[in-house]
């Protein structure tokens, strides 16, 4: 007698939905950059393989989960290696998946137009970013590089995504990654 129970559940599959939460859930607990995506893959019940299939890489299932957060400490944060420190080619690839979201990126495009435009909400945004973004990049990279780092993501996002120059926008988003973080390094 065949089981009919065998082969490839019925309706949609939650695989990539569960492999992203068990991500944030590293991520929450701080114990994101010792957790391979085997062990992902075994927390929730599937193949590790399957990280492939549905991401391409564990680092871009780490991607995908900073694009779900998509605020700037938590791109920070998730671009850390297993040593603690910021891993910049994590940093370039995590802001361009951020941004290139299909939900976070226009909302993310409007708001810097708006704080461009002086809505009155930049003091507060701009400390934010100097506590958030720039303190922790300083401490593991100097105030200079820190620096050139912050100039070249910021002229990067508003040339790309807000102002869309064509210079710009004509690489594809792994073209993009890679100028960034030459950009950045």
């Amino acid at each position: 007698m065949v089981d009919k129970r065998a082969g490839r559940p019925r309706g949609p599959s939650t695989v990539r939905q569960r492999l992203l939460d068990a991500t944030q859930r590293h991520f929450d607990a701080g114990d994101l950059p010792t957790v391979s995506s085997r062990d992902l893959a075994a927390e929730v019940g599937v193949s590790h393989s399957l990280v492939n299939y549905h991401f391409g890489s564990r680092e871009q299932l780490v991607a995908a989960a900073i694009a779900l957060r998509a605020a700037p400490h938590d791109v920070i944060a998730l671009s850390r290696d297993e040593d603690g420190r910021v891993d910049l080619s994590r940093l370039a690839h995590g802001i361009l998946a951020v941004w290139e979201h299909q939900e976070h990126g226009t909302r993310l495009a409007e708001f810097a137009r708006r704080l461009a435009s002086g809505d009155g909400s930049s003091d507060a945004i701009g400390d934010y970013i100097q506590r958030s973004v720039f303190e922790p990049l300083a401490v593991d990279f100097g105030r200079e590089h820190a620096r050139r780092i912050a100039v070249a993501v910021v002229g990067f996002l508003f040339g790309r995504y807000v102002l869309a120059l064509p210079m710009f926008t004509a690489p594809t988003r792994d073209e993009a990654g890679r100028l960034l973080l030459s950009m950045i390094r």
